[in-house]
């Protein structure tokens, strides 16, 4: 998916699922589909959550680190 499609993509997912009108195979698709990309972002946020973390920690010693040398 490119930029600013993933959102539309999902939404559209949802409101197949919850639409009474629909299949139910298409409506299975659906949920399997957002159950798919439910596990996918999770991954994600797990693998990057310690570049996070990470980041804030070299954040918080830079800004402790600016206020010593301003004292």
């Amino acid at each position: 998916m490119s930029n600013n499609k993933l959102g539309p993509y999902i939404q559209r997912l949802m409101v197949t699922v919850v639409d009474g009108e629909q299949d139910e195979f298409v409506q299975q698709l659906a949920w399997t589909e957002l159950k798919r990309l439910n596990i996918d972002i999770e991954e994600f946020l797990q693998r990057n959550q310690e570049n996070d973390e990470e980041e804030i920690e070299n954040t918080e010693k830079m800004l402790l680190q600016e206020q010593s040398n301003d004292k």
